[in-house]
């Protein structure tokens, strides 16, 4: 006997709804929500960047502890140094998104072999009755 599933159990996995790709949407939105919080985080350094240079070299070098000059360049640093892998694991949680949903794609596959290998024989049987 072969080990193809019955009429029923294919019917039944086919009408299924799978988890799989609901996880891989999960973390697809997830991903992008992270993304989009390291983008704004960058946005706000950069206008942050943009008043620390508005400075002159001179002025930077020069800055003593405790000035807005160095509160700034403090700013900047610490944003770039939480945003940069926060960026990172969203992009990372995106790639797991895929191989879920790869995941999920190879479930359908088998199915609709397992779905012919079922449907074959009945198929020879009407083409030879014709």
């Amino acid at each position: 006997m072969s080990n193809i599933p019955t009429n029923e159990v294919l019917r039944a996995q086919a009408s299924a709804s799978s988890s799989i790709i609901k996880v891989a949407g999960v973390l697809w939105f997830a991903a992008f929500m992270i993304v989009m919080i390291a983008s704004i985080a960058f946005l706000v350094a950069a206008a942050t960047a943009g008043d620390y240079y508005a400075n002159s070299k001179a002025v930077r070098d020069a800055a003593e502890a405790g000035s807005s000059v160095l509160s700034q360049f403090g700013s900047i640093s610490a944003v770039v140094d939480w945003a940069l892998p926060l960026a990172f694991v969203g992009i990372a949680t995106f790639i797991a998104g895929f191989g879920f949903a790869f995941v999920n794609i190879l479930r359908n596959v088998r199915l609709r072999g397992n779905t012919m290998a079922a449907a074959l024989p009945e198929l020879k049987a009407r083409k030879s009755n014709s």
